[in-house]
């Protein structure tokens, strides 16, 4: 699949998304990354085929959709507004995309630029079918529903919005601080979920040691593979959300 993440906002979570929930989960998939002011943290993971672009080199970009079957395109937040503009120029840039994921959070500002995203994308031609907004970092805390949360988004979707994108099943992916940690591993959360490290042992092994620098590692590794393994389920739960397996079944069958 060809696949687009981007918003007008930033501080969405478009590169996260793009790395665990995208990216992690097609192997050898290639990651385009529109940027040019701040590392994107598509190009921080070791085991991602990434290429970085400016929106400017827009006519490179849409080669490599033509060239490529499976392409990840995560837009950064400096570059969108281009990306966009040179979106409506080579009208059939549109068409290549089998989805555009349009991540949301609960701030008020990003919601409301989510909408203008929508709306621009709707305004451009882009299929609703192919839009799907993610509600991302939802408060793991929270008692309130996705309703309230994403009010203004949510309430779009009900209204103006209503066939412009997909917004139901909420496809939710909660507030971890595991994808904070997961930055300074070079390796995506699945990566770090599949560790079969024996954590237990390195514990015991350090303490026969009297090793406290190993000690204190051993923790600390154990719980943010714990706090992996949780995020990862909740992403493949929204992955398989995203992409139903008779789709993806169909799509083999075709090829």
């Amino acid at each position: 699949m060809k696949i687009c993440v981007l918003n007008l906002s930033g501080n969405v979570g478009k590169s996260t998304l793009a790395v665990h929930l995208l990216a992690a989960f097609s192997p050898g998939a290639r990651v385009v990354s529109v940027e040019s002011i701040n590392a994107s943290e598509v190009d921080q993971v070791d085991a991602l085929d990434v290429e970085a672009f400016s929106a400017s080199r827009f006519r490179e970009i849409f080669r490599e959709l033509m060239v490529h079957d499976e392409v990840i395109v995560d837009v950064g937040a400096s570059n969108v507004a281009a990306f966009m503009g040179e979106m409506a120029r080579y009208r059939s840039a549109v068409g290549e995309f089998d989805l555009v994921l349009v991540p949301t959070v609960p701030a008020d500002k990003q919601q409301r630029d989510t909408i203008a995203t929508i709306d621009w994308l709707h305004a451009l031609g882009v299929e609703s079918r192919k839009v799907r907004v993610v509600f991302n970092q939802y408060p793991g805390d929270s008692l309130d529903p996705i309703a309230a949360v994403y009010a203004q988004v949510v309430g779009y979707g009900a209204s103006d919005g209503r066939g412009n994108a997909v917004f139901e099943p909420y496809a939710v992916v909660a507030h971890s601080e595991a994808f904070e940690l997961a930055k300074g591993s070079r390796r995506t959360l699945r990566e770090i979920a599949a560790d079969t490290t024996d954590w237990k042992g390195a514990r015991a092994d350090a303490r026969r040691a009297g090793d406290m620098e190993a000690l204190e590692r051993a923790m600390a590794a154990q719980m943010t593979h714990d706090l992996a393994v949780t995020a990862q389920d909740n992403l493949a739960q929204v992955h398989a959300l995203l992409f139903p397996a008779p789709v993806r079944m169909a799509r083999k069958a075709v090829a």
